[in-house]
């Protein structure tokens, strides 16, 4: 057994205790006892390697049913709970970016007592508000205590961003602009203030209703994006097009590494600046689950370069997933775009060498390209379709065919879309050249999504029991576990 194995065994067994508390309600006796077992293997039989393996991994069983409850408990039993219903009036400051939507804004404010936060809540306020964050504010209003709707776990939802309660447009005043408690705050407001400078720029060369597009595709914003446009993107299959996910932060980074060799860096210099630069573009964006994994998951890929090793498999998956995991234990539960970006990730590894074999008998050594990008849209979406389908009811239909018309228009739009408010700044007559490149390839994706969005039968409704969609996940797993290729071979 490797120190790796070692390793994908502890991260599997801490991730394993998470999934036991999520979606199961472990009782004391269970917890004590996974605690118990796990450490009378490591203490009596501490000269045998494997069982005290075994004994180390049922230990962090019980760490990782206990993180989900602690951090569950934090949120669930938090005082701003037994105040639902209540008017209240209390003084704290904006913790989160507001997000600015079509019709109204929402920030996430944190309720001080005596200078320290005793809760989270989510306010909904006026689209043009003038609140920024870290703004420190008094609030009066009524707290409510979000609930479930329409099957949706509203309450699970926010639980995971820490949120207790909302609010819905309480009088608000400001105290005190830009509210520091701290240097890593300062650095965070400017963050967020040369972010939306470049959306200022932006809508300024792209027309209106292209910019929201662009917005969400390479700045996270997609709350811009009106309704409409959303249910668009959700028929063509093309949502993941516009949300900051896993696939952007790989094509960012590597960008990023040939701009950085072009201007002169050494490969390992440029290496190094990728991980800073990326984990910088993770936090501008507004730190989702899914790009904080493939932050993860990029770092580890240019650090295992750096020190000579080109391995990127399913040990990397689940490392970067467990870290996440050990930061916020709920992502596993409450967190879609953390469990649709994994599973597709896993797709990719397990299933793509797999599908790209099967398509090289068709297409006999040409069209490489094609047969690749069918190959990782099949995969990811074999892989996603049980989970979407038992999220949502239904899916598209058309998704294979407008993502291979999309996904290639990515990279260019990436590519243009960072480089336009940047030059633009500079040079505002550059940013009226980059603009016009720019606009014609958000052209070509609109039409890709509104065609794709018109099809009949592009959306199919499809009611499964979950047992039966756990079940369809089977045969892929033991395809992709036998089969020799495990490694995103097109991120080396």
């Amino acid at each position: 057994m490797t120190k790796s194995d070692i390793l994908m065994f502890f991260c599997l067994s801490f991730a394993g205790g998470i999934f036991i508390a999520s979606f199961f309600i472990p009782s004391i006796f269970l917890e004590v006892s996974f605690l118990i077992i796990g450490l009378i293997l490591i203490g009596a039989f501490w000269e045998k390697k494997d069982i005290v393996v075994i004994g180390f991994c049922l230990f962090l069983v019980f760490l990782g049913m206990i993180s989900f409850q602690n951090y569950l408990n934090r949120v669930k039993d938090n005082q701003l709970v037994r105040l639902d219903g209540m008017e209240v009036s209390f003084v704290g400051a904006v913790s989160r970016e507001v997000e600015r939507g079509v019709d109204k804004s929402q920030m996430t404010v944190d309720v001080l007592e005596k200078g320290k936060s005793v809760g989270k809540v989510l306010i909904s306020t006026d689209k043009y508000s003038v609140f920024e964050y870290r703004d420190k504010i008094k609030v009066t209003g009524w707290i409510e205590v979000p609930q479930k709707l329409n099957n949706f776990d509203y309450a699970g939802y926010l639980s995971k961003d820490g949120i207790s309660a909302t609010m819905s447009f309480p009088e608000i005043t400001i105290i005190q602009k830009e509210y520091y408690e701290n240097t890593f705050q300062r650095v965070a407001h400017n963050t967020y203030y040369f972010k939306n400078r470049m959306g200022e720029e932006i809508r300024k060369y792209i027309p209106s209703n292209l910019s929201p597009i662009l917005e969400g595709l390479i700045l996270g914003n997609d709350s811009k994006i009106d309704k409409e446009m959303k249910d668009k993107l959700s028929k063509s299959g093309l949502s993941h097009i516009i949300a900051i996910s896993g696939s952007h932060i790989v094509l960012f980074s590597a960008m990023l590494f040939e701009v950085l060799l072009f201007l002169g860096l050494w490969r390992k210099q440029a290496q190094i600046g990728v991980i800073a630069f990326t984990f910088f573009y993770v936090f501008l964006v507004g730190l989702p689950a899914s790009a904080v994994r493939a932050g993860i998951m990029v770092s580890l890929l240019f650090l295992s370069q750096i020190i000579g090793r080109q391995s990127f498999n399913l040990r990397t998956l689940v490392l970067a997933g467990t870290l996440i995991l050990f930061q916020n234990p709920l992502l596993l539960k409450f967190d879609l775009g953390f469990q649709l970006s994994f599973l597709a990730v896993l797709g990719l590894i397990l299933m793509g060498p797999v599908f790209n074999r099967w398509l090289n008998k068709v297409f006999k050594d040409r069209f490489n390209f094609i047969r690749e990008l069918i190959a990782m849209t099949l995969s990811a979406q074999v892989f996603t379709l049980p989970l979407l389908v038992s999220s949502f009811g239904y899916f598209s239909s058309i998704s294979l065919i407008s993502n291979i018309l999309a996904v290639p228009l990515s990279p260019f739009l990436m590519a243009l879309g960072l480089l336009l408010p940047l030059v633009s700044m500079v040079v505002p007559f550059l940013g009226w050249v980059v603009s016009i490149p720019c606009t014609a390839l958000l052209w070509c994706l609109l039409m890709i999504v509104n065609i794709s969005s018109r099809v009949p039968f592009a959306v199919l409704n499809l009611q499964l029991p979950v047992i039966i969609l756990i079940v369809f996940y089977v045969p892929f797993l033991y395809i992709g576990l036998k089969s020799e290729k495990k490694e995103l071979e097109f991120l080396g």
